[in-house]
């Protein structure tokens, strides 16, 4: 059996999970995913539930997605930053790609 078949077969369901199989079939994942994937297996697949795997050591552990703690990507923007990104926004708004 491979990786992938127990992974599908005795994995919990989550969206971690459907990140782990697709690292395996070989698609490219972002970064979070790749995170994701990487406590997913980690975890035993979450075995023991969906739980904090309490490991402050691990780099991937401020982003892991049971910590209670866990880091959000929230940026804080100054006044500035903020119209700029909407004059960017409006600017880009109703471009389409050209196929």
């Amino acid at each position: 059996m491979t990786r992938y078949e127990e992974v599908e077969k005795y994995g919990i369901g989550t969206k971690d999970k459907k990140y782990l199989l697709k690292h395996l079939s070989g698609d490219k994942l972002t970064p979070m995913q790749t995170i994701y994937a990487k406590c997913y297996e980690c975890m035993g697949c979450y075995a023991d539930g969906k739980i904090d795997c309490e490991i402050s050591d691990c780099p991937n552990y401020p982003f892991m997605p049971y910590n209670p703690n866990r880091r959000t990507n929230k940026r804080v923007l100054t006044k500035e930053q903020r119209k700029d990104l909407g004059v960017r926004f409006k600017k880009n708004v109703g471009v389409k790609s050209k196929e």
